[in-house]
């Protein structure tokens, strides 16, 4: 059973900048300066592992959007998994056991196009990625620009196999990306994504991408 709810939790979707237009940083590598930034809501992701496990998953993830003069951006999404989640009725005070977190970054280039009806929407087009950093659970980090042998190693995906009747799972295999470029393949997004944005809240919808898997 899944089921997905947005939410717009503000501790998570608040910006660093003041607004969204800024020239004030910017990417040094290429000299482009930060032009926009932009963060959706976060979406609640909830999975019940009943009665295989008796706990259930609780994910939170949200995305922010950095465009550059260089028609370039960075696309990051946020995931935090818990489980056995309770939320209060009333107050802040949540409990649960934290399980894993990332920090993706997707680099592209991007396009823009007006809203002729509403000047506040912009609607951004962001191309597959060409470069994805990504850091996992405090764990590892990895580079597709910058492959190593330890995030070649740290990376692998594992693969289980899993028994219905004990709830088991028992390690059958593990797949290592030789390169960053056949990380990339693996990981990236494969279709370019319309966002719109809100230029005076510095908002854009969660959008949804779509992965080969």
């Amino acid at each position: 059973m899944k089921k997905t709810i947005c939410v717009a939790f503000a501790s998570l979707a608040v910006l660093a900048l003041a607004g969204c237009n800024s020239s004030d940083s910017g990417k040094s590598a290429t000299n482009a300066t930060l032009t926009a930034a932009y963060s959706s809501p976060a979406v609640l992701t909830y999975v019940n592992m009943r009665p295989t496990y008796n706990y259930y998953l609780t994910t939170f993830e949200f995305e922010e959007l950095e465009t550059y003069s260089d028609n370039s951006y960075i696309l990051t999404v946020s995931s935090s998994t818990y489980s056995a989640l309770i939320l209060p009725e009333e107050g802040n005070g949540v409990k649960g056991n934290e399980r894993t977190n990332s920090l993706t970054k997707y680099y592209g280039s991007f396009t823009t196009e007006a809203d002729s009806l509403d000047d506040d929407t912009l609607y951004i087009t962001v191309s597959v990625p060409t470069r994805i950093v990504m850091a996992y659970d405090s764990s590892y980090y990895v580079d597709t620009d910058n492959w190593t042998d330890d995030m070649k190693t740290k990376s692998a995906d594992i693969t289980y196999d899993f028994d219905a009747d004990t709830g088991t799972q028992t390690e059958t295999g593990t797949h290592e990306y030789a390169t960053g470029a056949e990380y990339l393949a693996a990981k990236k997004f494969i279709k370019e994504a319309s966002i719109s944005a809100s230029i005076k809240n510095c908002s854009i919808e969660y959008t949804a991408l779509t992965f080969a898997n």
